[in-house]
């Protein structure tokens, strides 16, 4: 069952179509059958099904060039604990971008920017970000908050 409406599908569809070139690889982090009660040991996932959802129809909108990949966690011993994430990025290359939690509403949008951006491989930086950035020798971690207030 589709967790986005026909017409959100199909104007996913044609947007993809147009603006996707290389492939992407959509990998969901999730624990299956956790169902939405969250127990006092942490286990529970209350919107799992919901992003397993969202990045299957993500995916059909773009077949040929967006493949998904669904881990369960639920054996431990995996880089991400926290469910959902989902990561986007290049096949074979480890994923730098992820969202903890369901991307949706304000946060959708975000992710099929991700989705683009990976595809073409476009950053619309300037020259002076790119050369500044050039010079950062140290691992850097970026993280961004997104909520609606």
């Amino acid at each position: 069952m589709s967790i986005l409406t026909d017409r959100l599908r199909e104007q996913l569809k044609e947007r993809f179509a147009e603006r996707l070139r290389g492939p992407v690889q959509l990998t969901l982090f999730t624990r299956p059958g956790s169902g939405r009660l969250i127990l006092p040991s942490g286990l529970g996932c209350p919107t799992c099904e919901d992003a397993k959802r969202m990045a299957e129809d993500l995916a059909a909108a773009a077949p040929e060039r967006v493949q998904l990949q669904v881990v369960d966690v639920s054996g431990g011993g995996g880089e991400v604990t926290e469910v959902p994430t989902l990561t986007v990025g290049v096949p074979g290359e480890r994923s730098r971008i992820r969202w903890q939690g369901l991307p949706a509403g304000f946060e959708f949008a975000t992710v099929v920017d991700a989705i683009e951006r990976v595809s073409t491989g476009a950053h619309e930086l300037s020259p002076d970000s790119l050369q500044r950035l050039a010079a950062v020798r140290d691992p850097v971690e970026i993280m961004v908050f997104a909520t609606p207030g």
